[in-house]
């Protein structure tokens, strides 16, 4: 934690965070303190300093002791953990309770009052109130080098609006560059370093495998180590599994550390224990805080975070870069000499640098919340500018979402936007509060199961699914459907050794959460926030399969896949990438179940809700479907999924009708007879004039005249076509494209429109009379020999004539006096099966 004291009393720390004394600095930190006070009046203020020399507490108390009354100094920590932590730290350095003079608000948690003036916040909640921080006397953005998404909008939202009282700091980055992107004053402190060494004690790459075991073999090896360990895992299902690999140990104290923990829970983090502390931890303590004491860096190489593979985000697992390494490495140089395990090998190259957010995830928040801010996103003045692909995409997303519009931010996407949630699941919840309106509480209440289900971003259950306890029904994914099992795990009882008890907990505390913030608490009778051990009884079934799917697909409807059956195997697909069913769904079991059986229902669809991309480049990468639930393709279509096309036409005594296919993915969802409107009633008439059977020998004029246009213009502004007095003009479109653009201009809707139409109406015009006379003696398209007939094909560019036989039984070419001049053009004719040149080209 930045500015951790040892040592001091509280009394003497608040004099010193107050005051400076510059002639003696207790931190690093202390010998910018004049400097700051005139750069801040200049205008925006960039300071480095690495991470222990005191930035994060200091500086905002500079600011505090600066800010008129009433004035209210934010400061933006990219991390829960740092905001909890770093708040109560300044607030006892200034001898104040929390909540009082100093205060933070983070997801679910506001410790702050009316005489708060200064506040940590995580970037979201800056987003959600932007109006008091725009409002403020001064914001300061710390660890501006994770260079999150939210971070960057935030900071491109306030350059928007203002430049004064702006402090941007960070342990690590080109703070010369950012001082001059913001036009500001860059300042740099020193810090307190000490020797770190580096042991890598791995074989291979960074990798999940066996990681529990590999970190305990680590620490056996840093048993002489003086300090406490600090291990960096990607996240908190890697946490619970070491922690209980190592929870038989009475020599240490195993601790975790991540955003999910309560404050008193972090706060046994930073307190004196009685032996060795071995604190698992996310990247938050990369470089968002300081814990007093570790001598010892365990690294396991690993991170989460989103990659992008066609057009759509996954969260995975991957490998740390070079100065993530490095940061972690130095949390255990920052009192003393220190050691640093790695669990790779030593020849595994690491990227150098981790890429801005901005650069590497999904733009969805980014749009989203220029939207809802009001200001185009394209008129901010972002660090990185987004790509404008990523732009589009994202967009496009959120149109698909029902959260813009040709307008602008919708009411769906305003309520999207205050949602600390994936736009996705997100949209779920929004679902949710209109069911809830519409009456369907407890659809509404399932809903949220399933999203608290999904958001904990683990699943709720031990592993695949089993045969056995499938057939015994002891386990909720029994139907094959793994949204209902979410929802039944939420609401029900199961074994132990079937459900996740940590991941099933901290669902259940995301789904009360949400109750509250959206007052959609459950009003089901008997309704359970925490799962009993009673598994006798069995409530009554949970909300339908069908009202599930139906909101499901109200919120986004690009969740339906259809299955393509193939050889080797059945892929999914909804016009984008194909997925394949995950080994841990329960569908994927059911259909490997059914396989064989005559009398197993066909699932032909399924409602897709979670995925995830394995491979190591977007070559190799494979979309896998984790979290589905089997549909029939009526419900697709009952939702208005697909598009209808055109079948076969007929007319019967003066009346046409049509097969009316509904099609989605490329299949067929439904079909229907009925008489076309619209767009399918002129596509119904082009194709029975195309095919001859309306306005009986008008189509063959119509494809001479495109023909003779087509070579008309091939020919204009030709020596040829100068010869010949052609009026230079462009290419016709194709005759379909003619047809169909005219139905239009002449205004038909309906198919009893047919009766005001006359075959002239869907004729093409024709050449002047003396150029189609010229093109015809010249050029022209059927040729007669007597003994053969053949067509001529014309290439311009090539200045070629190809005469294709389509009558007769001539073996050798026709004589060149027998054919026209065609221009001068090379002439070329079929005999024999064999192409002869019958006459080179004349220049």
């Amino acid at each position: 934690m930045g500015g951790y004291y040892q040592g001091s009393s509280g009394r003497e720390a608040q004099r010193h965070v107050l005051y400076g004394r510059v002639s003696e600095p207790r931190l690093p930190i202390d010998a910018l303190r004049p400097a700051f006070a005139e750069a801040l009046r200049a205008g925006p203020v960039v300071i480095s300093a690495p991470t222990g020399s005191g930035k994060s507490t200091c500086v905002p108390a500079w600011l505090l002791e600066g800010a008129p009354p009433g004035q209210v100094v934010w400061v933006i920590e990219p991390r829960r953990v740092a905001c909890r932590a770093l708040a109560s730290r300044v607030a006892s350095l200034l001898g104040t309770r929390l909540g009082e003079r100093v205060g933070y608000r983070v997801r679910d948690d506001d410790r702050t009052g009316p005489g708060t003036q200064l506040v940590f916040a995580t970037p979201g909640i800056a987003l959600r109130q932007l109006a008091q921080v725009r409002a403020a006397h001064a914001v300061v953005v710390d660890e501006l080098h994770e260079r999150r998404l939210d971070v960057d909008l935030l900071l491109a939202l306030l350059r928007h609006e203002r430049a004064a009282g702006l402090v941007v700091m960070s342990a690590t980055f080109a703070g010369d560059d950012i001082a001059q992107a913001l036009g500001g004053t860059h300042l740099h402190a020193e810090g307190r370093t000490f020797p770190v060494r580096v042991a890598h004690v791995g074989h291979r790459p960074p990798d999940r495998d066996d990681l529990p075991e590999r970190v305990a073999q680590a620490l056996e090896r840093a048993a002489r180590d003086p300090g406490d360990v600090l291990v960096f895992l990607p996240g908190k299902g890697e946490i619970h599994a070491v922690h209980e690999r190592l929870a038989q140990r009475r020599d240490v104290l195993t601790l975790n550390l991540h955003g999910g923990l309560t404050l008193d829970e972090q706060a046994r983090v930073f307190e004196p224990a009685p032996r060795r502390k071995v604190i698992l931890c996310t990247n938050v303590a990369e470089t968002s805080l300081t814990v007093p004491g570790v001598g010892v860096v365990i690294d396991s190489g690993l991170v989460r975070r989103t990659r992008y593979h066609q057009g759509r985000g996954f969260l995975t697992l991957l490998p740390i870069a070079d100065d993530s390494a490095e940061q972690r490495a130095g949390r255990a140089g920052r009192t003393a000499a220190g050691v640093c395990y790695r669990l790779w090998s030593e020849t595994t190259r690491l990227a150098a640098a981790t890429p801005p957010e901005v650069h590497r995830e999904s733009l969805v928040p980014l749009v989203l919340g220029a939207a809802a801010a009001g200001v185009p996103v394209r008129a901010l003045p972002f660090l990185d500018p987004p790509k404008e692909h990523a732009l589009t995409q994202a967009e496009a997303e959120l149109h698909a979402l029902g959260a813009l519009d040709e307008h602008g931010v919708t009411a769906a996407g305003r309520a999207l936007s205050g949602l600390p949630l994936d736009a996705a699941l997100g949209r779920l919840v929004v679902e949710a509060q209109a069911e809830r309106a519409r009456g369907e509480v407890v659809l509404a209440d399932d809903l949220l199961c399933l999203v608290a289900g999904l958001a904990v971003g683990r699943s709720l259950f031990q592993g695949p699914p089993r045969e056995l306890d499938l057939r015994d029904d002891s386990d909720p994914r029994g139907s094959g459907c793994d949204v209902q099992a979410i929802v039944r795990a939420m609401r029900e009882d199961a074994p132990p050794h079937v459900l996740h008890a940590p991941a099933l907990r901290e669902a259940h505390q995301l789904r009360d959460r949400l109750q509250q913030a959206l007052a959609l608490g459950s009003e089901r009778a008997g309704a359970k926030s925490v799962p009993t051990t009673d598994h006798t009884q069995r409530p009554r079934p949970a909300t339908s399969r069908e009202a599930l799917a139906r909101a499901i697909l109200a919120a986004d409807a690009r969740a339906a896949y259809v299955a393509r059956r193939r050889k080797h195997g059945t892929a999914w697909a909804n016009g984008g990438p194909e997925l394949e069913l995950g080994r841990e769904s329960a569908l994927r079991l059911k259909l490997e179940r059914d396989e064989g059986r005559r009398d197993a229902p066909v699932v032909d669809a399924m409602l897709v809700l979670d995925t995830r991309a394995l491979g190591a480049n977007a070559r190799e990468t494979k979309l896998i479907a984790t979290c589905a639930m089997p549909v029939p393709l009526a419900w697709l279509g009952q939702a208005g999924l697909g598009e209808e096309r055109l079948g076969a036409v007929t007319k019967e005594r003066g009346r046409i009708t049509a097969t009316l296919e509904r099609v989605y993915a490329g299949v067929v969802l439904s079909t229907r007879e009925a008489v076309p409107e619209g767009p399918l009633a002129r596509e119904a008439i082009a194709q029975l004039f195309l095919a001859g059977r309306i306005f009986k020998g008008s189509v063959g004029e119509a494809k001479r005249r495109t023909q003779e246009r087509a070579l008309a213009a091939a020919l204009s502004g030709t020596r040829v076509g100068e010869s010949l007095g052609l009026t230079p003009c462009g290419p016709p479109p194709p005759l379909e494209t003619f047809v169909a653009e005219r139905l239009l201009e002449l205004g038909v809707e309906r198919t009893d429109d047919l009766a005001l139409l006359s075959a002239d109406d869907l004729l093409p015009d024709a050449l002047p009379a003396y150029e189609s006379q010229q093109l015809a003696e010249e050029f022209p398209v059927r040729l007669d020999v007597g003994d053969a007939q053949y067509v001529s094909e014309i290439d311009v560019e090539q200045r070629t004539v190809t005469l294709r036989m389509v009558r007769g039984t001539r073996k050798t070419p026709p004589p060149p006096n027998y054919i026209p001049r065609f221009g001068g053009y090379k002439v070329c004719a079929e005999a024999g099966r064999v192409l002869h040149v019958v006459r080179g080209p004349v220049r």
